[in-house]
């Protein structure tokens, strides 16, 4: 089933980049901060990090964009829930994203986005062998940039990823969680 959902991934992102025109603004970006678990993963992890780094094409002159991105983070498991020592999940994977910005350029800009694709729940401790599902992924979110150069913007953004549910009966649970985080774009 990864094996498909890699596959899809890729050809959705190989395609928007042959759909993009080549006079398209690119930005990278990279951002990090804190994730906080909701729901199942809510019940046995803490507060932990989270890293993204990325790119956006924008779409024309309308404030659109399309992209991609990569994320990882990390949370520990609390103690009372915990059967081993050191347990922690470590959630990444990919995603095609798409947002759309506000406001006009050389200001303070306002953006919403979303996201679709694959995320990945690995779960490691002292002394077992790690042991990772993936499932379909999901984000969306809310942010504003504020210039700090003619090419460079620092940016903050709130937003809230999970993925569908792995496991079979009293074992499914799905990983979710709301991210808080500040970041550099760079327009190319």
């Amino acid at each position: 089933m990864m094996k498909k959902r890699s596959v899809f991934l890729l050809a959705a992102l190989a395609f928007m980049g042959f759909a993009i025109p080549a006079q398209a603004q690119t930005t990278l970006y990279i951002a990090g901060g804190a994730s906080f678990p909701t729901g199942d993963f809510g019940e046995y992890s803490n507060t932990g990090w989270m890293a993204a780094g990325g790119v956006i094409f924008a779409v024309g002159e309308s404030g659109f964009g399309v992209g991609a991105e990569l994320f990882y983070g990390q949370n520990n498991h609390k103690e009372e829930a915990s059967f081993f020592e050191n347990e922690k999940t470590s959630p990444y994977g990919a995603m095609a994203i798409a947002d759309y910005v506000f406001g006009s350029e050389g200001g303070i800009r306002p953006y919403l986005f979303g996201g679709l694709g694959v995320l990945i729940h690995k779960f490691s401790a002292d002394g077992i062998d790690s042991e990772s599902e993936s499932a379909f992924g999901y984000q969306f979110g809310a942010g504003v940039s504020f210039p700090i150069g003619t090419t460079t913007s620092l940016f903050a953004e709130g937003r809230y990823m999970g993925s569908s549910s792995t496991g079979e009966g009293e074992f499914s649970s799905s990983t979710n969680f709301f991210a808080a985080l500040v970041g550099f774009a760079f327009d190319l």
